[in-house]
């Protein structure tokens, strides 16, 4: 496997380790490791530790009976992972796209990776004054819209587990939240609703609603979200974002399978 997008100083032993795992992906019957030695030109001790860490992690089995490695649970999660962003993204381009233009304003469609959002679509407002960014950007979800609607997707002692440990979070502006305590009354009154609300939570004069976005089994694998200048929204304008955005997301949920119906205080 060849260093890409001119990376001249590769992790040898990344670079090994990946190259393992290509090999067992075109190995339908796994491999022994005296085969991955000899085929990838690696020395047995090698190979040997770097397998075993990738079994600690979940990223290869080691048949009991035939000793052969093959491919394990977390590279299916992965699979399952990428599938769901492919179709999200696929599904959600057009119907983010569609929002964007409803409401005038920057529109946003994110999954949660660990503490964070992974921005995966983003529709950028025209108006000159608007919030931007990247896709891949990651930003802290307990202080964003799009991260409280992907956290009502978490259990009490899931989101526990998640922050647990931590007695302060970190603030970005007077408004965000800072202790796990209040977090989970966040995330409580979003999953009430069916909609979270960033109120100035981490850019100073920038609110934004978001609603997740739930796949056939009812699962929330997304979010997706309207950002704007607080001073260009009034309370009427704000409640045709809420409901723009929770049709929207009602929209891509049922493009995704989901057969849930919008809870009724969403609709008020």
């Amino acid at each position: 496997m060849k260093a890409t997008n001119g990376n001249k100083y590769p992790v040898k032993s990344v670079v090994k380790t990946l190259t393992i795992l290509e090999h067992l992906g075109r190995s339908p019957n796994g491999t022994s490791l005296t085969e991955i030695s000899t085929k990838l030109r690696l020395g047995k001790s090698t190979v040997h530790r770097l397998l075993a860490t990738l079994r600690d992690h979940d990223f290869v089995w080691l048949e009991p009976n035939s000793y052969r490695y093959i491919l394990g649970a977390r590279i299916l999660q992965l699979s399952e992972q990428l599938n769901h962003q492919s179709i999200l993204i696929r599904y959600g381009e057009p119907i983010l796209a569609k929002l964007a233009h409803a409401t005038g304003e920057t529109c946003n469609l994110g999954v949660l990776d660990r503490r964070s959002v992974l921005y995966l679509i983003m529709k950028e407002s025209k108006n000159p004054f608007r919030m931007s960014g990247q896709v891949g950007k990651r930003l802290p979800a307990h202080c964003t819209a799009l991260g409280k609607a992907l956290l009502t997707g978490l259990t009490r002692e899931e989101l526990s587990e998640l922050y647990g440990k931590e007695k302060k979070l970190e603030t970005f502006t007077d408004n965000t939240v800072s202790t796990v305590s209040d977090l989970l009354q966040h995330v409580e009154k979003s999953r009430h609703n069916g909609y979270a609300v960033d109120n100035e939570e981490i850019y100073p004069g920038v609110s934004c609603v978001a609603t997740p976005i739930r796949d056939h089994s009812g699962r929330v694998v997304s979010a997706i979200s309207v950002s704007f200048p607080k001073h260009r929204v009034d309370a009427r304008t704000l409640q045709q974002f809420k409901s723009l955005v929770l049709g929207a997301g009602g929209d891509l949920s049922r493009q995704l399978g989901c057969q849930e119906p919008v809870a009724a205080e969403s609709r008020r």
